[in-house]
């Protein structure tokens, strides 16, 4: 069943529940009403049927009899029958009614007729004159009450009955008018072709439900735009950067199995093709960690990761694989103090401060690397410094983008990933990477990084 349908279902269910209630109240208050103002009535008429007993003036025992089926009666001290007007036997006169009656002095009654569903009301009033006791009862049928009432339950059933049609008519164009909006997306989400990943939903008023839960789709809309379009681009790099070291290595390997007739050239043609074959590994592991880290979430496992444990081991790391690189590491201010600890995954972070340090050995041909290492508020910050070619102008931020290679380095070997990688590991890490040109030569590569209070 559609939300508005069910809206309104229970806009009928408890429109009808409320005037339901109302016109019972109504209807009660009615009939209460007409009990208690028909009781005084007949109140009055006792009173009136003392003074005719005690006169007996036939004039005013027709003006008396004025109520449709009315009878009058007086009882004596024992209950027995002394004056009648009007007598019309259907209600039984027993000794516990007496007995009630003499009670409570005065008392209100109701009886059903056996012959009919007919129910007549009746009063009864103890009066003392001197040593005597009289009783009076007064029983009649409040025509006019019963049938105005009777009415008024009609008027009512049909009252309801009309106007929960028309609740439920007001309901309906009310539905309409509210899911007009969620009709209106829809109808655009059904309209969008399967390649437009630029589709996204508009929207009238940002701040209701509607265009809160609309916002929140285009940007799942968005993040689903980023990892199609990352996939692809990963497609594209990997298609067009394995071409040139595979097309290099099917050369070097034709050209051994044509010219190569002695063992040497073929060590020489092995040792090239296993040139290429390690720069295309390298590539795909750069693409690989790329794209896993473009895809889905790494930081799912975290734990407290010691900054100087992650530099120290990259640092190790690295002069295992270069040995003549030189290193100078400051620790500054209370960061010789205190351990450093951040929340994030400590193979990323080696990895992300590997690539920087490799770039800054490379692009500064293994001259020495100043590394600091300080906590400036509530982060850390790492610089890493070389005194290398530099970056040509403006430049400082294209270089993280993915394969893009400065306009001074197109000599030196490289894909153009690290960067790109150690950008994305930063950002997950709620940290932050710039370059910055130094005034003489190089590059200081600065991170900024939370630090754990």
């Amino acid at each position: 069943m559609l939300i508005k349908h069910k809206i309104i279902l229970v806009f009928i269910l408890f429109s009808g529940i409320l005037l339901t209630l109302f016109s019972v109240y109504i209807y009660v208050a009615s009939v209460t009403t007409r009990r208690s103002s028909f009781a005084e009535r007949m109140k009055n008429k006792a009173v009136a049927t003392k003074e005719i007993y005690e006169l007996h003036d036939k004039v005013a025992e027709k003006i008396i009899t004025s109520i449709p089926e009315q009878s009058e009666y007086v009882f004596d001290e024992k209950n027995r029958l002394i004056f009648s007007i009007n007598d019309i036997p259907d209600f039984n006169f027993d000794q516990s009614f007496f007995a009630k009656v003499e009670k409570e002095k005065e008392s209100s009654f109701s009886y059903t007729l056996k012959t009919s569903d007919k129910k007549k009301d009746g009063y009864a009033l103890v009066i003392y004159k001197g040593d005597l006791k009289r009783t009076i009862v007064i029983t009649a049928y409040d025509k006019v009450g019963i049938e105005t009432v009777n009415r008024l339950a009609f008027n009512l059933v049909i009252g309801n009955f009309i106007f929960l049609i028309a609740v439920g008519l007001v309901a309906y164009a009310f539905s309409v008018r509210l899911f007009r909006p969620v009709n209106d997306l829809v109808s655009q989400a059904e309209s969008v072709q399967g390649h437009d990943l630029s589709f996204r939903l508009s929207y009238a008023n940002p701040k209701d439900e509607i265009g809160i839960v609309a916002s929140s789709f285009n940007k799942a809309l968005g993040r689903i735009q980023t990892l199609v379009e990352s996939q692809k681009s990963f497609i594209s790099y990997a298609s067009h950067e394995l071409r040139t070291p595979l097309a290099a290595l099917h050369g070097i390997i034709d050209t051994s199995l044509n010219y190569d007739n002695d063992p040497e050239a073929t060590h020489q043609s092995l040792i090239a093709a296993k040139k290429e074959i390690v720069k295309a590994t390298n590539l795909v592991n750069h693409l690989l960690q790329l794209a896993k880290i473009e895809s889905s979430d790494p930081l799912t496992k975290t734990s407290l990761v010691n900054m100087m444990d992650v530099l120290l081991d990259a640092i190790s790391l690295f002069k295992i694989k270069n040995p003549e690189q030189q290193f100078s590491f400051d620790i500054l201010g209370r960061a010789n103090e205190t351990t450093i600890e951040v929340i994030g995954h400590d193979q990323l972070l080696k990895t992300a401060f590997e690539n920087l340090i490799d770039n800054a050995s490379k692009y500064s041909h293994r001259q020495k690397i100043d590394i600091r290492l300080e906590v400036i508020g509530q982060q850390i910050k790492i610089q890493i410094i070389d005194r290398g070619i530099g970056l040509p102008q403006d430049e400082e931020m294209k270089v993280f983008e993915p394969f893009y290679r400065a306009q001074n380095a197109q000599a030196i070997s490289g894909f153009g990933l690290g960067l790109a990688l150690t950008k994305k590991i930063f950002v997950l890490h709620g940290g932050h990477v710039f370059l910055e040109r130094n005034q003489e030569s190089g590059i200081t590569a600065n991170v900024l990084l939370p630090v754990l209070k």
